[in-house]
């Protein structure tokens, strides 16, 4: 492995654990104030649905960066562009 794919994973890698815990933070606060709302006699029930529905879409989202990461979806994501110039080039050399 390259020095410039090894740069190229930790960006990657550093990106996700930033946006995760930002994303994470910004979950807790909304449940937080979702909580606080719910907990008040004047709105009780009221937001029943759009919890379970920030929940389940929450909950998606989660199991489809786990299955990314699993899979290995993020390995080489690259590689594709460079197998394209090094066709390219392959093309130039024969006059294609």
């Amino acid at each position: 492995m390259s020095a410039t794919d090894r740069a190229s994973r930790l960006v990657v890698i550093w990106t996700m654990v930033v946006g995760v815990t930002l994303a994470g933070v910004a979950f807790a606060y909304k449940i937080a104030g979702f909580i606080f709302t719910l907990s008040s006699p004047d709105f009780r029930g009221t937001f029943d649905v759009g919890v379970t529905v920030y929940f389940c879409v929450s909950a998606a989202w989660l199991c489809l960066l786990v299955w990314c990461l699993l899979s290995g979806k993020f390995k080489r994501m690259e590689r594709a562009k460079y197998d394209l110039l090094r066709q390219e080039e392959e093309y130039d050399r024969l006059g294609i």
